[in-house]
């Protein structure tokens, strides 16, 4: 069932007792008439008695769906509900609020709050609460999917590992992004220059994971090493012992074979810190 509902036994109308008197009535005289009928003499009345029966299950349907919710007003309270909530949401909001059963009644609310279900979240397929203050409490949840339409980075192309990004292999889409996870690049400086660790199919978002930069000091490079402190500068050459991107640390053999640890810069510099 899409929707599901808890409330209280409501109290009965004037209306529903007059109902049940009246279906008691037809019942005794039913059970008088069927002891002693004939189908040709009394079939008058027994057409009679089935259509004042048939009448009042009518009439008690009408009463209570006098009496009943409109459920399509429960639907929209739970779509300006999500709608209110999804324009705190970055990209645009796209809700879609599932009908409920109709065969499902409640009593008229006059105070309806509506509320996100323990756990559920504004995007992508949640469940709104509505609970019913007054005059009879009771609540029922709607489903509903919300869809976020924003713009990412793909790739224009099967992008193969090592390979470094340009910004021909790079393209703005706008897609549902509640269907993806989390953590898609959305800025091209982000991604131009560096190296596909993971291959990337064309079409496909750009995460930061499936990037690494390109190294700035190779392993085995020739480097210079420069020492800065209080006033001065000193500048040394040596060999790396291993690769590093910029700002990591690598270590460095100088000629005289000792070994040293440096921050990777541009342009085959370490840096030392005095």
């Amino acid at each position: 069932m899409i929707g599901q509902t808890e409330y209280k036994k409501p109290s009965y109308s004037r209306f529903h007792f007059l109902i049940v008197a009246l279906r008691y009535g037809l019942s005794r005289i039913w059970i008088i008439q069927g002891d002693s009928v004939q189908t040709k003499k009394h079939f008058p009345k027994v057409l009679l008695l089935a259509f004042l029966w048939m009448a009042s299950s009518a009439f008690a349907q009408i009463v209570y769906f006098h009496h009943a919710q409109n459920l399509t007003e429960l639907t929209s309270v739970a779509e300006q509900f999500l709608t209110e909530r999804a324009q705190h949401i970055s990209g645009q909001a796209e809700i879609t609020v599932y009908p409920l059963d109709p065969r499902l009644m409640v009593p008229a609310c006059d105070n309806l709050v509506p509320y996100l279900s323990q756990g559920a979240k504004v995007w992508g397929r949640t469940t709104v609460a509505i609970r019913c203050l007054a005059p009879e409490p009771w609540h029922i949840t709607v489903k509903a999917n919300v869809r976020v339409y924003a713009p990412h980075l793909a790739a224009t192309k099967a992008l193969p590992p090592g390979h470094v990004i340009t910004a021909s292999d790079l393209s703005m889409i706008t897609s549902d992004i509640t269907a993806k996870r989390p953590g898609m690049l959305t800025d091209k400086e982000h991604a131009i220059g560096r190296i596909v660790a993971r291959a990337i199919q064309p079409g496909r978002a750009i995460r930061p994971e499936q990037l690494r930069a390109v190294k700035a000091i190779q392993a085995g490079q020739a480097v210079r090493i420069v020492g800065k402190g209080n006033g001065f500068v000193v500048s040394r050459e040596g060999n790396a012992i291993n690769g590093a991107e910029e700002g990591q640390i690598t270590r460095v053999k100088m000629a005289n074979g000792s070994m040293i640890r440096g921050i990777a810069r541009s342009d085959g510099v370490i840096e030392l810190n005095f």
